[in-house]
């Protein structure tokens, strides 16, 4: 049985005025509420 990776515990979402606690399943910056606005945002500065 393999152990699932976490991330710690605690981490709030880095999107602006955001306070949403991240999951400790969810190795990313953003809640999943904002992750979908900041892939948008990054999209539109590559055009």
């Amino acid at each position: 049985m393999q152990k699932v990776k976490t991330s710690h515990k605690g981490r709030q979402c880095k999107f602006p005025h955001c306070k949403h606690i991240l999951s400790i399943y969810n190795h990313e910056a953003y809640c999943h509420i904002h992750l979908g606005a900041v892939d948008k945002r990054q999209k539109l500065k590559k055009a």
